[in-house]
């Protein structure tokens, strides 16, 4: 009995510790999706007035020149093609996106849908489905914050969460109403569940059917377990890199990975102006939206298989030669993928300058040191403590 209650209470104490450290979303129920990525850090201009920012960046936003990401895939010259994913619609899957940026206006970011809430409002909850619309659409040379990938796409907020995690089913009806309401082209899907929600093969099997394209991410613990949606087939599941060119050690390793994006201490946007910094391949994802924004402008037909022939054909290798399930098929390369989708249906590639390869920052080699006290290892070590007492609960949170 004594054994019992002391077992009892320190399961108690470990709960008192971990659950003001980690957030409540630990003890959500494993039905119920989670965005993978919560942490927002509060980004400075480069310097005081920004004019040394403004000359290291690739355009005049500010906080261009900090925007490693983009031209790590290529950015500078893909965006020299003309390509602006101009009419082309990306569903948001997500917790709402903010409305007063100062990076959309309203003829590019629609009202959308509350799938929680009949006519209530699409605005964030939390800073998620901002941040990943920020890196997909962002206006770009507008003298505002960040340039996104594809900065004339019209931006579709479906919100499937007020906060934590999205309901059985919802994301499922989220996806119907992507394509038959809003008739989107692209659908990002920035959460999921180490089990398929209720309807989910069906929803997304259904939007591929139609031409829909879904991006998704894969999770976040570093492991090889599958996430869901990202690991169904008809889905782009994109695993993270860093600066390095290294696979981001949260970046999970199994067959969902198709591609691989920057995923770590990526930039983008809040409410009111602001920029934050994030990881996750929550923040990946999106860059992939993007580049299939940019192509399914310049080539409306193009569906799911053919997005993925392309992307074979035109990413960056990493790791080993061919697929591996670290990297999938490489790092996408934006003005590769934009020649190989021109090749692969038959017209003319827009004109725009060489791109190097990627290459490495060479101030990014951190040492078994740094990796020791950036305590990255400290919260993966009681995240799994959490997941192994609440086994089977709610395994996607970021700490």
């Amino acid at each position: 009995m004594k054994n019992t209650f002391r077992k009892g209470l320190t399961l108690l104490m470990i709960l008192c510790l971990l659950v003001p450290l980690f957030g409540v979303p630990v003890l959500a129920e494993s039905a119920g999706e989670l965005p993978i990525d919560y942490q927002f850090k509060d980004v400075d201009l480069p310097d005081a007035d920004g004019a040394q920012a403004l000359a290291a960046g690739m355009t005049n936003d500010p906080y261009s020149s900090r925007q490693w990401g983009m031209k790590m895939v290529g950015m500078e010259a893909a965006w020299q093609s003309g390509l602006t994913g101009k009419g082309v619609r990306v569903a948001i899957i997500d917790g709402g996106v903010y409305t007063n940026t100062g990076e959309f206006g309203a003829d590019r970011l629609l009202a959308g849908k509350h799938m929680l809430t009949e006519g209530a409002s699409t605005e964030d909850s939390s800073g998620h489905g901002t941040f990943i619309a920020g890196i997909i659409g962002a206006a770009k040379d507008n003298g505002v914050g960040i340039a996104g990938i594809a900065p004339k796409v019209t931006i579709i907020p479906i919100k499937t969460s007020d906060g934590n995690t999205t309901p059985d089913g919802v994301g499922a009806q989220a996806i119907y109403a992507a394509v038959d309401e809003f008739h989107c082209d692209v659908i990002n899907y920035s959460s999921g569940a180490i089990k398929l929600s209720t309807g989910m093969r069906e929803a997304v099997q259904y939007a591929v059917s139609k031409g829909v394209i879904i991006v998704c991410s894969t999770g976040n613990d570093g492991s090889t377990q599958l996430h869901y949606p990202g690991a169904l087939p008809e889905t782009i599941g994109v695993g993270s890199i860093n600066k390095g060119l290294e696979r981001s050690e949260f970046s999970h390793q199994n067959k969902s990975i198709f591609v691989t994006a920057p995923g770590e201490e990526v930039y983008s946007i809040g409410s009111r102006g602001s920029v934050y910094s994030s990881s996750g391949t929550s923040f990946s994802a999106p860059f992939v939206t993007g580049l299939a924004a940019l192509l399914k402008e310049a080539h409306p037909q193009m569906n799911t298989d053919d997005f993925k022939a392309i992307l074979q054909a035109s990413c960056y290798d990493l790791g080993d030669a061919g697929y591996d399930t670290e990297f999938g098929w490489g790092l996408i390369q934006a003005p590769a993928a934009i020649r190989e989708a021109a090749a692969y249906f038959g017209t003319d590639a827009p004109a725009m300058p060489d791109s190097p390869d990627p290459t490495p920052d060479s101030s990014y080699n951190q040492t078994i040191w740094d990796r020791l006290f950036n305590f990255d290892w400290l919260r993966e070590f009681f995240q799994n403590i959490i997941r192994s007492i609440f086994k089977g609960w709610s395994p996607n949170l970021t700490l």
